[in-house]
C-alpha cells in the first residue's frame, strides 16, 4: 500500500494565490479606486450629461404645457370662467381651483420624473451596490433628520432629495419664476406704448417659467450626482486621516470642533455631512462627551497652538467639510474668512471655489 501524497495545503495556497491574482487584477483595472476620491469616468460623465438635458427638456415641457392647460381653457370656453367670483372679492372661484388642480398634477408629474432621472444617475454609477451598503438606514435617519412628511416648508435647497421635501422646494422655484414674471410683464407694459397682448403675456410667463425650472432640475441631479460622488471620497479621505493622525491625541481631541465650525450639525440632514460625521465619529471613537465639550468660539485659537502636522491635518479636513457637499453656504464662508483673518488658513477663496467646481464636475476632491 503506497502513501499518498496530502496536497490538501498546496490547494489552500494555490487558491488564495488565485483570489490573491483576481484582486489585484480587479484593483488595477477598476474605474474607481479605493484609494482615489471618485472621479467619473468618461461613459459616466456622457450619461448623466444626456439624463440632465433629457430630464430638464422634459421637465420644462410640463411647465410648459401647464401653463397653456390653465390658458387655453379661458380663452376657448370663457363663460365657464367669467362669472363665478368669491364672496370675500372678486376673485375667480373657478379659474383659483383650475389653477391650483393643475399645479398639483404639473408638481406630482416633475416628481414623478425627478425620482426616475435619479435613479437612472445611480444605476449608471451603480450606486449605492458599490458605495454606500447602509443607504438605505442613510436615507431613513435623513428622513428623521429633516422636517416631517406631514410638515410643509419652501426650501430654497434640494436636498435631502425626499419626495416631501423636493415639493417644496420646487414650488419654491415655481413661486419664485412666477414673481419674476410678474416683474417682466410690468416692465414690458412700462417699455411699451401699446397694450400687452394675451399671446405675449403666456410667451413672457412660459419663457421665464421653463428657465426656473431648468435651473431647479440642473440642482436637483447635480445633489444627485454629488450623493453618488460622496461615500467613496469621504471613505478614501477617512482613511488618509487614520493613517496619518489615528494615534494623535491632539487631533482626536479637536475633531468634534472642527466639525462644528464647519457646520456640520449634530443631526445632519445633508447626506455627505452624515456620511462624514458618521466615519469620522467610528473611525476616531469619538464619545459624546468629547463632542458636549467642542466649542466653536475657541477653535481658531485652539488650532492656532497645534503643532504643525496636526495644524495641517485639522485645515484640510475643514476645507474637505464645507466642499464635500459641492456648495459654500455664507456659514462655511463666514468660518473660512475667520480662519484667514486669524493667519491660520492660508488657502485663498478662490483655490476653494476652484476644488469645488472641479469636485462638482465629478473630477474628484484633492484636498
Amino acid at each position: 500500500m503506497s502513501d499518498s501524497t496530502d496536497s490538501s495545503g498546496d490547494f489552500d495556497q494555490a487558491t488564495a494565490g488565485r483570489t490573491t491574482l483576481r484582486y489585484l487584477a480587479r484593483a488595477m483595472h477598476t474605474e474607481h479606486p479605493s484609494d482615489e476620491p471618485f472621479v467619473l469616468n468618461n461613459a459616466e460623465r456622457h450619461a448623466l450629461y444626456r439624463i440632465k438635458g433629457a430630464t430638464m427638456l422634459v421637465s420644462s415641457a410640463l411647465v410648459v404645457f401647464g401653463i397653456w392647460i390653465v390658458y387655453l381653457p379661458h380663452t376657448l370656453w370663457a363663460s365657464w370662467f367669467a362669472k363665478t367670483h368669491t364672496a370675500l372679492g372678486d376673485w375667480p372661484l373657478v379659474s383659483v381651483l383650475f389653477a391650483v388642480l393643475v399645479l398639483y398634477l404639473v408638481l406630482h408629474a416633475l416628481l414623478l420624473v425627478y425620482t426616475g432621472a435619479v435613479r437612472l444617475i445611480e444605476m449608471t454609477c451603480q450606486f449605492p451596490r458599490f458605495h454606500d451598503l447602509s443607504f438605505t438606514r442613510h436615507i431613513n435617519q435623513l428622513a428623521e433628520n429633516s422636517p416631517p412628511r406631514g410638515l410643509f416648508r419652501l426650501r430654497m435647497s434640494p436636498r435631502p432629495l425626499l419626495p416631501w421635501t423636493l415639493s417644496g422646494y420646487l414650488i419654491t422655484v415655481l413661486l419664485l419664476a412666477f414673481a419674476c414674471n410678474g416683474l417682466v410683464q410690468w416692465v414690458l407694459r412700462l417699455s411699451s406704448e401699446r397694450a400687452i397682448t394675451p399671446i405675449m403675456t403666456i410667451s413672457t410667463s412660459t419663457l421665464v417659467a421653463a428657465i426656473g425650472i431648468s435651473w431647479a432640475t440642473y440642482r436637483i441631479l447635480q445633489q444627485a450626482q454629488l450623493r453618488v460622488m460622496a461615500p467613496l471620497t469621504i471613505r478614501q479621505f477617512t482613511n488618509e486621516l487614520v493613517e496619518e493622525f489615528g494615534r494623535e491625541p491632539a487631533f482626536r481631541q479637536l475633531l468634534p470642533s472642527v466639525l462644528q465650525f464647519a457646520a456640520v450639525s449634530a443631526r445632519p440632514d445633508n447626506y455627505a455631512h452624515l456620511l462624514l460625521r458618521e466615519a469620522l465619529v467610528s473611525r476616531f471613537s469619538i464619545d459624546a462627551d468629547l463632542e458636549k465639550g467642542a466649542k466653536t468660539e475657541v477653535f481658531p485659537e485652539q488650532l492656532a497652538t497645534c503643532p504643525d502636522a496636526v495644524r495641517h491635518g485639522l485645515e484640510r479636513l475643514f476645507i474637505f467639510t464645507i466642499l464635500i457637499d459641492g456648495h459654500l453656504s455664507s456659514l462655511e464662508r463666514n468660518r473660512l474668512r475667520q480662519l484667514q483673518r486669524a493667519g491660520i488658513l492660508t488657502t485663498s477663496e478662490a483655490e476653494l471655489e476652484s476644488l469645488r467646481k472641479n469636485f462638482v464636475r465629478g473630477e474628484g476632491l484633492w484636498v
